[in-house]
Protein backbone atom coordinates (compact mmCIF):
# COMPACT_ATOMS: atom_id res chain seq x y z
CA UNK A 1 0.00 0.00 0.00
CA UNK A 2 2.78 2.46 0.85
CA UNK A 3 4.50 1.76 -2.47
CA UNK A 4 1.27 2.45 -4.35
CA UNK A 5 0.78 5.72 -2.50
CA UNK A 6 4.36 6.79 -3.29
CA UNK A 7 3.81 5.92 -6.94
CA UNK A 8 0.61 7.92 -7.05
CA UNK A 9 2.43 10.96 -5.70
CA UNK A 10 4.76 10.91 -8.72
CA UNK A 11 2.01 10.44 -11.31
CA UNK A 12 0.31 12.96 -13.55
CA UNK A 13 -2.95 14.38 -12.15
CA UNK A 14 -5.20 12.11 -14.24
CA UNK A 15 -3.13 8.97 -13.69
CA UNK A 16 -2.96 9.70 -10.00
CA UNK A 17 -6.73 10.02 -9.80
CA UNK A 18 -7.23 6.70 -11.56
CA UNK A 19 -4.85 4.95 -9.16
CA UNK A 20 -6.52 6.64 -6.22
CA UNK A 21 -9.85 5.21 -7.29
CA UNK A 22 -8.30 1.77 -7.72
CA UNK A 23 -6.97 2.01 -4.18
CA UNK A 24 -10.42 2.91 -2.94
CA UNK A 25 -11.87 -0.17 -4.57
CA UNK A 26 -9.22 -2.59 -3.38
CA UNK A 27 -8.69 -1.55 0.25
CA UNK A 28 -12.21 -1.88 1.52
CA UNK A 29 -14.61 0.32 3.37
CA UNK A 30 -17.15 0.16 6.24
CA UNK A 31 -17.41 3.04 8.76
CA UNK A 32 -19.72 5.16 11.03
CA UNK A 33 -18.63 8.75 11.84
CA UNK A 34 -20.29 11.91 13.15
CA UNK A 35 -19.44 14.97 11.09
CA UNK A 36 -18.84 18.31 12.79
CA UNK A 37 -19.14 21.78 11.34
CA UNK A 38 -15.44 22.56 10.98
CA UNK A 39 -14.18 22.41 7.39
CA UNK A 40 -10.78 23.30 6.00
CA UNK A 41 -8.94 23.29 2.66
CA UNK A 42 -5.87 21.10 2.22
CA UNK A 43 -3.89 20.25 -0.91
CA UNK A 44 -5.28 17.11 -2.60
CA UNK A 45 -2.90 14.21 -2.34
CA UNK A 46 -1.30 13.28 -5.62
CA UNK A 47 -3.02 15.47 -8.21
CA UNK A 48 -2.51 19.02 -7.03
CA UNK A 49 -6.09 20.17 -6.40
CA UNK A 50 -7.66 20.94 -3.06
CA UNK A 51 -9.66 18.68 -0.77
CA UNK A 52 -12.29 19.94 1.66
CA UNK A 53 -12.00 18.17 5.01
CA UNK A 54 -14.72 17.67 7.60
CA UNK A 55 -14.12 16.77 11.23
CA UNK A 56 -15.79 13.44 12.00
CA UNK A 57 -16.03 10.96 14.88
CA UNK A 58 -16.11 7.19 14.72
CA UNK A 59 -19.46 5.78 15.79
CA UNK A 60 -18.63 2.05 15.66
CA UNK A 61 -15.77 -0.26 14.71
CA UNK A 62 -16.39 -4.01 14.61
CA UNK A 63 -14.79 -7.08 13.09
CA UNK A 64 -16.38 -7.82 9.71
CA UNK A 65 -14.26 -10.86 8.77
CA UNK A 66 -10.72 -12.08 9.25
CA UNK A 67 -8.50 -9.06 8.61
CA UNK A 68 -11.36 -6.62 7.91
CA UNK A 69 -13.16 -4.03 10.01
CA UNK A 70 -16.70 -2.69 9.70
CA UNK A 71 -16.50 1.00 10.55
CA UNK A 72 -19.47 3.33 10.63
CA UNK A 73 -19.68 7.14 10.60
CA UNK A 74 -22.82 9.17 11.25
CA UNK A 75 -22.95 12.03 8.74
CA UNK A 76 -25.10 15.17 8.54
CA UNK A 77 -27.44 15.76 5.62
CA UNK A 78 -25.01 18.17 3.96
CA UNK A 79 -22.33 15.51 3.59
CA UNK A 80 -24.72 12.66 2.82
CA UNK A 81 -26.45 14.67 0.11
CA UNK A 82 -23.38 14.56 -2.14
CA UNK A 83 -23.41 10.75 -2.17
CA UNK A 84 -25.73 9.99 -5.07
CA UNK A 85 -24.18 7.08 -7.00
CA UNK A 86 -23.34 3.70 -5.43
CA UNK A 87 -19.62 2.97 -5.54
CA UNK A 88 -18.41 6.51 -4.80
CA UNK A 89 -15.67 7.04 -2.21
CA UNK A 90 -14.17 9.46 0.31
CA UNK A 91 -10.71 10.11 1.69
CA UNK A 92 -10.12 9.59 5.41
CA UNK A 93 -7.21 10.61 7.60
CA UNK A 94 -6.30 11.26 11.22
CA UNK A 95 -4.17 14.29 12.01
CA UNK A 96 -1.24 14.45 9.60
CA UNK A 97 -1.44 10.85 8.40
CA UNK A 98 -1.52 10.30 4.65
CA UNK A 99 -5.16 10.01 3.55
CA UNK A 100 -6.57 6.70 2.45
CA UNK A 101 -9.30 6.19 -0.14
CA UNK A 102 -12.35 4.17 0.93
CA UNK A 103 -15.47 3.28 -1.03
CA UNK A 104 -18.76 3.80 0.79
CA UNK A 105 -20.41 0.45 1.49
CA UNK A 106 -23.83 1.73 2.49
CA UNK A 107 -26.35 2.79 -0.20
CA UNK A 108 -26.96 6.44 -1.16
CA UNK A 109 -30.42 6.22 0.39
CA UNK A 110 -28.88 5.94 3.86
CA UNK A 111 -28.81 9.58 4.90
CA UNK A 112 -27.79 9.05 8.51
CA UNK A 113 -24.40 7.32 8.12
CA UNK A 114 -21.61 6.20 5.85
CA UNK A 115 -20.38 2.64 6.28
CA UNK A 116 -17.02 1.24 5.19
CA UNK A 117 -15.32 -2.13 4.96
CA UNK A 118 -11.65 -1.62 5.73
CA UNK A 119 -8.94 -4.20 5.09
CA UNK A 120 -6.33 -4.15 7.85
CA UNK A 121 -2.86 -3.18 6.60
CA UNK A 122 0.37 -1.94 8.20
CA UNK A 123 -0.36 1.61 7.06
CA UNK A 124 -3.95 2.06 8.26
CA UNK A 125 -3.81 1.00 11.90
CA UNK A 126 -4.88 4.52 12.86
CA UNK A 127 -8.22 3.71 11.19
CA UNK A 128 -8.76 0.01 11.85
CA UNK A 129 -8.03 0.49 15.56
CA UNK A 130 -10.02 3.74 15.90
CA UNK A 131 -12.26 3.64 18.95
CA UNK A 132 -15.86 4.89 18.93
CA UNK A 133 -15.84 8.62 19.56
CA UNK A 134 -12.33 9.19 18.21
CA UNK A 135 -11.82 12.02 15.74
CA UNK A 136 -11.05 11.66 12.01
CA UNK A 137 -11.11 13.91 8.97
CA UNK A 138 -13.24 13.05 5.93
CA UNK A 139 -13.20 14.56 2.44
CA UNK A 140 -16.21 15.27 0.31
CA UNK A 141 -17.64 12.37 -1.68
CA UNK A 142 -15.83 11.75 -4.98
CA UNK A 143 -15.65 9.34 -7.90
CA UNK A 144 -18.09 8.35 -10.64
CA UNK A 145 -19.32 5.19 -8.91
CA UNK A 146 -21.37 2.57 -10.75
CA UNK A 147 -23.57 4.53 -13.17
CA UNK A 148 -26.39 2.00 -13.16
CA UNK A 149 -29.09 4.56 -13.96
CA UNK A 150 -27.58 5.30 -17.37
CA UNK A 151 -26.27 1.92 -18.45
CA UNK A 152 -28.73 -0.47 -16.81
CA UNK A 153 -31.90 1.57 -16.44
CA UNK A 154 -31.55 3.66 -19.59
CA UNK A 155 -31.50 7.23 -18.31
CA UNK A 156 -30.82 9.82 -21.05
CA UNK A 157 -31.96 7.35 -23.71
CA UNK A 158 -28.89 5.13 -23.43
CA UNK A 159 -30.78 1.92 -24.24
CA UNK A 160 -31.60 3.13 -27.73
CA UNK A 161 -28.52 5.27 -28.37
CA UNK A 162 -25.82 2.94 -26.98
CA UNK A 163 -27.38 -0.49 -26.65
CA UNK A 164 -29.45 -0.96 -29.82
CA UNK A 165 -32.68 -1.09 -27.87
CA UNK A 166 -31.64 -4.05 -25.69
CA UNK A 167 -33.13 -3.61 -22.23
CA UNK A 168 -30.91 -4.63 -19.28
CA UNK A 169 -32.85 -7.51 -17.70
CA UNK A 170 -30.04 -9.61 -16.22
CA UNK A 171 -27.39 -8.39 -13.76
CA UNK A 172 -24.08 -9.88 -12.63
CA UNK A 173 -21.88 -8.63 -9.79
CA UNK A 174 -18.27 -9.65 -9.15
CA UNK A 175 -16.25 -8.94 -6.02
CA UNK A 176 -13.21 -10.28 -4.19
CA UNK A 177 -12.40 -9.67 -0.53
CA UNK A 178 -13.10 -6.11 0.58
CA UNK A 179 -14.15 -5.26 -2.98
CA UNK A 180 -17.62 -6.30 -1.89
CA UNK A 181 -18.02 -2.89 -0.18
CA UNK A 182 -19.09 -0.80 -3.23
CA UNK A 183 -20.96 -3.82 -4.59
CA UNK A 184 -23.00 -3.92 -1.39
CA UNK A 185 -23.82 -0.23 -1.89
CA UNK A 186 -25.08 -1.01 -5.40
CA UNK A 187 -27.10 -4.06 -4.31
CA UNK A 188 -28.81 -2.15 -1.51
CA UNK A 189 -29.45 0.74 -3.89
CA UNK A 190 -32.07 -1.64 -5.28
CA UNK A 191 -30.75 -1.98 -8.81
CA UNK A 192 -31.88 -5.62 -9.15
CA UNK A 193 -35.29 -5.22 -7.53
CA UNK A 194 -38.02 -5.94 -10.06
CA UNK A 195 -35.88 -7.91 -12.50
CA UNK A 196 -37.56 -11.04 -13.90
CA UNK A 197 -34.98 -13.32 -12.24
CA UNK A 198 -32.45 -12.87 -9.44
CA UNK A 199 -29.15 -11.14 -10.18
CA UNK A 200 -25.98 -13.08 -9.31
CA UNK A 201 -23.12 -11.95 -7.10
CA UNK A 202 -19.93 -13.96 -7.57
CA UNK A 203 -17.97 -13.35 -4.36
CA UNK A 204 -14.38 -14.57 -4.16
CA UNK A 205 -12.75 -15.08 -0.75
CA UNK A 206 -10.01 -17.24 0.70
CA UNK A 207 -12.41 -19.19 2.94
CA UNK A 208 -15.53 -18.81 5.10
CA UNK A 209 -13.62 -16.86 7.77
CA UNK A 210 -12.77 -14.16 5.21
CA UNK A 211 -16.37 -13.47 4.15
CA UNK A 212 -17.72 -9.99 4.86
CA UNK A 213 -21.48 -9.37 5.06
CA UNK A 214 -22.36 -13.07 5.19
CA UNK A 215 -25.12 -12.14 7.63
CA UNK A 216 -26.73 -10.06 4.87
CA UNK A 217 -26.82 -12.71 2.13
CA UNK A 218 -30.30 -13.99 3.02
CA UNK A 219 -31.79 -10.50 3.06
CA UNK A 220 -30.10 -9.68 -0.25
CA UNK A 221 -31.97 -12.65 -1.71
CA UNK A 222 -35.36 -11.81 -0.25
CA UNK A 223 -35.24 -8.00 -0.31
CA UNK A 224 -32.93 -7.17 -3.22
CA UNK A 225 -33.30 -10.11 -5.64
CA UNK A 226 -29.65 -11.23 -5.39
CA UNK A 227 -28.27 -14.77 -5.35
CA UNK A 228 -24.78 -14.96 -3.82
CA UNK A 229 -22.35 -17.47 -5.34
CA UNK A 230 -19.37 -17.86 -3.03
CA UNK A 231 -16.07 -18.97 -4.55
CA UNK A 232 -13.48 -20.10 -1.97
CA UNK A 233 -9.88 -20.32 -3.19
CA UNK A 234 -8.53 -22.00 -0.02
CA UNK A 235 -11.62 -23.55 1.53
CA UNK A 236 -11.93 -24.87 5.04
CA UNK A 237 -12.41 -28.65 5.37
CA UNK A 238 -16.18 -28.41 5.90
CA UNK A 239 -16.87 -26.18 2.87
CA UNK A 240 -19.27 -27.79 0.36
CA UNK A 241 -19.71 -24.88 -2.05
CA UNK A 242 -17.68 -23.77 -5.04
CA UNK A 243 -13.89 -23.99 -4.92
CA UNK A 244 -11.61 -21.77 -7.02
CA UNK A 245 -11.75 -18.30 -8.46
CA UNK A 246 -14.64 -16.09 -9.50
CA UNK A 247 -13.63 -16.12 -13.17
CA UNK A 248 -13.62 -19.93 -13.27
CA UNK A 249 -17.17 -20.05 -11.91
CA UNK A 250 -18.33 -17.51 -14.46
CA UNK A 251 -16.70 -19.44 -17.29
CA UNK A 252 -18.48 -22.60 -16.13
CA UNK A 253 -21.90 -20.92 -15.82
CA UNK A 254 -21.73 -18.76 -18.94
CA UNK A 255 -24.01 -15.79 -19.61
CA UNK A 256 -27.51 -16.69 -20.73
CA UNK A 257 -28.65 -13.42 -22.36
CA UNK A 258 -25.52 -11.32 -22.92
CA UNK A 259 -27.10 -8.49 -24.93
CA UNK A 260 -29.57 -7.94 -22.09
CA UNK A 261 -26.97 -8.25 -19.31
CA UNK A 262 -25.07 -5.68 -17.25
CA UNK A 263 -22.19 -6.25 -14.82
CA UNK A 264 -20.48 -4.44 -11.94
CA UNK A 265 -16.91 -5.45 -10.98
CA UNK A 266 -14.67 -4.63 -8.03
CA UNK A 267 -11.56 -6.61 -7.20
CA UNK A 268 -7.94 -7.29 -8.12
CA UNK A 269 -6.65 -6.71 -11.62
CA UNK A 270 -6.35 -10.38 -12.62
CA UNK A 271 -9.97 -11.06 -11.67
CA UNK A 272 -11.19 -7.93 -13.39
CA UNK A 273 -9.40 -8.64 -16.65
CA UNK A 274 -10.38 -12.31 -16.74
CA UNK A 275 -14.05 -11.61 -16.00
CA UNK A 276 -14.19 -8.76 -18.50
CA UNK A 277 -12.71 -10.98 -21.23
CA UNK A 278 -15.30 -13.68 -20.55
CA UNK A 279 -18.16 -11.17 -20.59
CA UNK A 280 -17.02 -9.54 -23.83
CA UNK A 281 -16.53 -12.92 -25.50
CA UNK A 282 -20.06 -13.87 -24.44
CA UNK A 283 -21.42 -10.77 -26.17
CA UNK A 284 -21.97 -8.13 -23.48
CA UNK A 285 -21.86 -4.51 -24.53
CA UNK A 286 -18.57 -3.15 -23.19
CA UNK A 287 -20.35 -0.08 -21.85
CA UNK A 288 -22.40 -2.27 -19.56
CA UNK A 289 -19.33 -3.69 -17.81
CA UNK A 290 -19.05 -1.13 -15.02
CA UNK A 291 -16.32 -0.26 -12.54
CA UNK A 292 -16.49 2.41 -9.85
CA UNK A 293 -13.20 4.09 -10.82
Amino acid sequence: FNLLEDLRARMSPIAGLVLASLLAASHGFHQHVQVGARRGLQPAMGWGGEVTWQEVAVESNDEAAAGMRAISLAVPAEAAGSFVVPGQFVQLKQGETKPGFYAIASPPSNRSRFEFLVKETESNGWLTSAAPGSSLSMSDVAGKGFDVETHFEGDAGAINSAYDGFQCMNLLFFACGSGIAPIRSTIEHGVAVGLPKPAKLYYGVRNADARAYAHLFDSWRTDFNIDVIECHSQPLPDWTGRVGYVQASLAKDGVAVPRNTGACLCGPKDMFLAVKDILLAAGLFEGRILTNF
